[in-house]
């Protein structure tokens, strides 16, 4: 507990300790991933490749096995009853820069299709929100995944 306090008031980034950890952290970042796939109720191939670079960008994985990470999040996001698990996972490990990088991913999964659903902004806004990423930090994320589409 003093050691986290320590690293927090130090600045350092919190990276998981053991592979059960960063394992656990990047599932439940591929089950956020997942969901804002189908949030506005249509899977589209372009919206998996854009969740399977998010992964590969964030974990630097290869593409196999960020397809294989893919579904293991679907898997666990249809048994998700809240966002809390997820959340509080990437809260612990990811540092604020890799937080705000993980909400452009999913801006750029939300207009991997050309177009911004309002339920794909309310998710995206609300995740932000959850991970305690300012919201100038989100609309400057938001900004730079549309000038790439």
């Amino acid at each position: 507990m003093l050691k986290a306090l320590k690293r927090i008031f130090e600045g350092t980034e919190v990276t998981p300790s053991h592979g059960y950890e960063l394992r656990h952290l990047e599932v439940a970042v591929a089950s956020l991933l997942h969901e804002s796939t189908r949030v506005d109720l249509k899977e589209l191939p372009e919206e998996y490749a854009a969740a399977r670079t998010a992964l590969a960008d964030l974990f630097a994985i290869s593409g196999s096995d960020s397809v294989a990470l893919l579904e293991e999040g679907a898997q666990r996001a249809r048994q998700l009853t809240s966002y809390y698990g997820p959340v509080s996972a990437i809260k612990r490990d990811f540092d604020l820069p890799r937080r705000i990088l993980l909400i452009e991913h999913l801006w750029r999964i939300a207009y991997a299709d050309g177009k911004l659903d309002p339920y794909e902004d309310h998710y995206v806004r609300k995740i932000a929100h959850l991970l305690y990423v300012p919201n100038t930090e989100c609309m400057l994320a938001r900004g730079r995944a549309a000038k790439e589409k």
